[in-house]
């Protein structure tokens, strides 16, 4: 008789060996996809991002790296750069929404955050 623990632990050793195999099947049968990036652009971690419940995928996904985006700060109205490393930042390592894009500038966020009582 085995214990919960037990159990789990085997099916996750079936999952493994069946995941393993699985993957060893797909590479066999679909070529790796080569994406050529631009210049300044950063490749998507997709499994570093932030679970989200939606049936679509973003368009840096779809791409598979970050480009650099241009907006209008909401506030002072000044154009400014998002960059794909802060994208990579905000996606990946601060795991923000990944249909979420930046709408102020940094000053305009400091002023906010004083404003607001923050930082």
């Amino acid at each position: 008789m085995q214990s919960g623990k037990q159990k789990r632990t085997a099916i996750m050793a079936k999952r493994k060996v069946k995941q393993e195999r699985l993957c060893t099947v797909l590479a066999a049968v679909v070529p790796p996809r080569r994406i050529i990036r631009p210049k300044g652009s950063v490749p998507v971690d997709v499994w570093a991002l932030a679970p989200n419940n939606s049936y679509g995928t973003p368009a840096f996904v779809q791409r598979g790296y970050y480009e650099d985006i241009t907006f209008t700060c909401r506030d002072c109205g000044a154009r400014q750069v998002w960059t794909a490393s802060r994208q990579q930042w905000w996606y990946e390592t601060a795991k923000g929404y990944v249909y979420s894009t930046a709408v102020r500038c940094l000053g305009c966020r400091q002023q906010r955050r004083r404003a607001l009582g923050g930082q």
